[in-house]
């Protein structure tokens, strides 16, 4: 891997220096603590660092985040050296400010080889040239990766036909070496936006494969692949290989461009199950109807018999990968509440009244509010169309909120529809909007909505 200038100083020797971290001796009883950003440098630095004979000084370690580390980082654990110890991310969140543009090999952990990092979150951004990733870039023979969540935006300035790109991990490469296995990840969720202009991207994963196999489970996209490319790029993974496991796998974030493929991108594997993605929100001009799914089929249990016990299922929410607790934080739960558009409508062409979700009430409910003034949200979530362009909602669950943009094409006519006698106090108005004292047959508004008098 590329030498790189770090942002502090380090010595590098081949002699093992004492371990400080904020406590810890390194054991699996009594982990090495992970604070703050200093003890994220001295983790890079004993990556880096050989010990007494030449050994990985991380084999055989343990490490623990014992809080949220809000103070970005803005460095990278394993420049040179993998990581091969065990890190316990404890459910909390890395904030990430990572800036190297030509660089490869960018993520939070370099290299990932015969360790394992788990229960964890990022936020911020990281920017790099080839084998990006929120929090790996290149995990390799025998990682174990689960638990993870990536919130972070991750760009490459690549324009490779590899460039491997993904929100959670770039490229997974493992290659055959004796005995050693393929890397696992499972239950692993992207919410950031991904994006480049090179090859092989996709919202979780960039690409998977090599000389030797990787078993990938139980992961979802909800954030915006972005690309002027069309090649490998899809919305969870770009470019799995043939000789990957690839099972339980969903898309429910957006595509900038129907020349991408829904849920996987090119060279389908062999042993593949459980793919689906949501049709309406990435649309794609490379159907694959097995795979495909109106919004609210996925909502609640509707796609338990697929995806299994992995995930959790609510009412009127998209399925999250069961992430021991990351699957309720507030981004996780306002990024399962979507927009439930009619049958046949998508994003970028909506022409009936539609529904938004508004979580399942268990902590809250997700508030959402349109800002130009061409939709009505009413209490109950649903969403009446008053004029035709371009609509920005707004949706907000406690910390977290997230913008949705829609664009309304001309109403197809009456869309919803109660039937009615001629009784009751409110106001009806012809469709002219004018007040109509004694409604007779026909077409009238009232309440809001359009309704048939017989």
């Amino acid at each position: 891997m590329k030498k790189h200038l770090l942002f502090w100083s380090i010595l590098f020797c081949n002699a093992a220096v004492a371990q400080t971290f904020s406590g810890g001796t390194g054991t699996e009883s009594d982990p090495y603590l992970i604070s703050n950003v200093n003890d994220l440098k001295e983790l890079s630095n004993m990556t880096d660092t050989p010990g007494a004979d030449g050994t990985q000084q991380t084999y055989g370690k343990f490490f623990r985040l014992t809080q949220d580390i809000t103070e970005p980082f803005v460095g990278m654990i394993g420049y040179e050296g993998f990581f091969k110890g065990d890190f316990d991310g404890g459910g909390h969140c890395i904030t990430l400010n990572i800036n190297m543009p030509t660089d490869n090999y960018v993520g939070l952990f370099g290299t990932v080889k015969s360790g394992a990092v788990h229960d964890l979150a990022v936020s911020g951004s990281v920017v790099g040239c080839n084998y990006v990733g929120g929090i790996v870039a290149n995990p390799t023979n025998e990682a174990m990766l689960y638990n993870l969540c990536n919130y972070a935006d991750v760009k490459s300035t690549s324009t490779s036909m590899l460039s491997c790109v993904g929100g959670v991990i770039g490229g997974i490469i493992s290659k055959a070496e004796g005995t050693m296995q393929g890397a696992t990840v499972s239950c692993c969720a992207n919410y950031g936006n991904v994006s480049g202009d090179g090859c092989a991207l996709g919202g979780v994963i960039g690409y998977s494969g090599q000389q030797t196999g990787n078993t990938i489970s139980d992961v979802a996209n909800y954030g915006f692949v972005e690309s002027s490319n069309s090649k490998r790029i899809a919305g969870t993974i770009g470019n799995p290989m043939w000789n990957d496991k690839v099972h339980r796998i969903a898309n429910f974030g957006m595509l900038s461009s129907e020349d991408f493929s829904g849920c996987l991108g090119n060279a389908n594997p062999t042993d593949i199950g459980e793919i689906i993605y949501d049709r309406q929100t990435a649309h794609t001009s490379v159907s694959i109807p097995a795979q495909e799914r109106n919004t609210a089929e996925l909502l609640g249990e509707g796609q338990k018999e697929t995806l299994g016990d992995s995930w959790v299922y609510a009412d009127g929410m998209l399925p999250r990968p069961n992430m021991n607790g990351l699957e309720n934080s507030d981004i996780a739960v306002l990024y399962a509440t979507p927009v439930i558009l009619a049958d046949g409508d998508k994003l970028d062409s909506v022409t009936k009244n539609f529904r938004v979700s508004l979580g399942n009430g268990e902590n809250g409910k997700v508030v959402w509010k349109a800002n130009n003034g061409l939709v009505e949200i009413q209490g109950d979530g649903t969403a009446m169309i008053h004029g035709a362009g371009t609509e920005v909602l707004t949706a907000t669950y406690n910390s977290a909120s997230r913008n949705v943009t829609i664009i309304i094409k001309e109403t197809d006519g009456i869309n919803t529809i109660n039937v009615s006698r001629s009784t009751g106090d409110d106001v009806w108005r012809n469709l002219s909007g004018q007040a109509v004292s004694t409604p007779t047959h026909g077409i009238y508004i009232r309440n809001g909505k359009k309704v048939i008098v017989r």
